[in-house]
């Protein structure tokens, strides 16, 4: 029989990838938990998915976890600092209102028997960056699930992937020059030659998940990165020229402009001190994959976009 795979998150791009790919494999049973089984896109995934369980949870809510993760063998799991609950707690003063959440999904995993969790974590940028920048907290809250995960290894196994810097986020980050009125800028407060690891999260990330079952001696307690290669932030509108034929360049903005503070110093921090820490043994493990990532140019093809509205 089967092992049965919870996918926590599976109506995101990172969940949603992970469901796409493990369904194609056909290896696992999938049950993907949702806060809202009955929401628009959780009715489209089930009726593109209609092998799929559905089970509602809510990550506040560790008894509805529990419920949602008996019988489960593994599970993946995603949480969302972006989310209007987290900010609205975070913007209370609860800075840990994301890993308030990671630990109810270990809690609740532990509790149901689940005996693997695979957990979609990011480097602490406090530690990268030797104490510089300390409040990053979508960095710093993965970073300590992550750490939490690690400290139940008597109980449960774990895993963690590392993703890149989206390259969906270039459409949010765009718009059509005021100059001419026709070329699309892509507009970011990290300078245009700042290296950085780039990822098609929604079709590159469940690949990673899948050699990480294939390979569980290989990748235990391990971080597993998620992206093609390291990449100048300016050559995706480079890369979206190419694909499109339409005049594209990168806008370079201030720091302050990114918005939340967050942000702001997230792009700082990568500027000075890099995603991945500027790791590359993660290329060699690319190269020993059954899948070729994504490029930029292939992104922009594959995502039929031809630029912001005006």
């Amino acid at each position: 029989m089967p092992k049965l795979f919870a996918i926590i998150g599976a109506t995101g791009l990172q969940g949603g990838s992970v469901l796409k790919i493990l369904n194609a494999a056909g290896s696992y049973k999938l049950r993907a938990l949702s806060r809202n089984p009955n929401s628009v896109s959780a009715k489209k995934l089930a009726a593109n998915y209609p092998d799929v369980e559905w089970a509602q949870a809510d990550l506040n809510d560790t008894s509805s976890l529990r419920k949602a993760l008996t019988g489960v063998d593994i599970v993946f799991a995603v949480t969302n600092f972006f989310q209007q609950d987290i900010l609205a707690k975070v913007d209370a003063g609860d800075k840990d209102a994301e890993f308030t959440q990671g630990k109810n999904i270990v809690d609740a995993a532990i509790d149901a028997g689940v005996k693997s969790i695979i957990y979609s974590s990011l480097d602490s940028m406090k530690q990268l960056s030797d104490g510089k920048y300390t409040d990053i907290l979508h960095f710093e809250g993965k970073h300590k699930v992550e750490e939490y995960i690690s400290s139940k290894a008597d109980k449960i196994k774990g895993y963690f992937i590392y993703l890149g810097i989206y390259m969906e986020n270039y459409t949010q980050f765009s718009r059509i020059s005021p100059e001419d009125n026709k070329t699309v800028e892509f507009t970011m407060p990290l300078k245009p030659t700042t290296k950085i690891p780039l990822v098609d999260t929604a079709n590159d990330t469940g690949h990673v998940v899948k050699y990480i079952l294939e390979h569980p001696d290989e990748c235990l307690g391990e971080v597993v990165e998620v992206s093609g290669g390291y990449y100048e932030a300016q050559e995706m509108a480079t890369a979206f020229t190419k694909a499109t034929g339409k005049p594209a360049r990168y806008v370079q903005i201030p720091y302050e402009a990114a918005g939340m503070d967050e942000l702001c110093q997230m792009f700082k921090a990568i500027d000075e001190f890099g995603s991945f820490g500027g790791r590359t043994d993660f290329l060699r493990r690319n190269k020993e994959m059954d899948y070729i990532f994504v490029t930029p140019e292939e992104f922009w093809k594959n995502r039929n976009w031809d630029g912001p509205s005006s």
